[in-house]
């Protein structure tokens, strides 16, 4: 007879159908991994002209809220209420940077009083 088992080639074949079941497996998974590349990558162009158009409005909405605000931030006032109520405004948009990040908030839902 001969020295190797019959079994033990069945055996090692059924690996090799195996394995060849994996690549064909590994290769679908990274079509569709491919085809998901290929899609962000197109839609960066759109994401950017989106993110600068968010940004343009942000920047926009804050200057006028600021300026908005600017006349009430300026007056005068011996009233400790008031001028809480002036400290929480300064707060959220006694200045640019600080009306820019407000809007941020608000356009992303993420904003909520203290």
């Amino acid at each position: 007879g001969s020295p190797i088992d019959p079994t033990q080639l069945r055996l090692l074949r059924l690996g090799k159908l195996a394995r060849a079941l994996r690549v064909v497996t590994m290769h679908s998974v990274l079509e569709h991994l491919h085809f998901l590349i290929k899609c962000l990558i197109a839609s960066s162009v759109t994401l950017l002209w989106s993110v600068t158009l968010l940004v343009f409005f942000q920047c926009v909405a804050g200057m006028i809220i600021s300026n908005l605000c600017k006349s009430f931030l300026e007056q005068p006032s011996t009233d400790p209420e008031r001028l809480k109520v002036q400290r929480e405004v300064f707060a959220y948009y006694g200045t640019f940077s600080r009306s820019f990040l407000t809007t941020f908030e608000i356009f992303f839902a993420t904003w909520a009083p203290p």
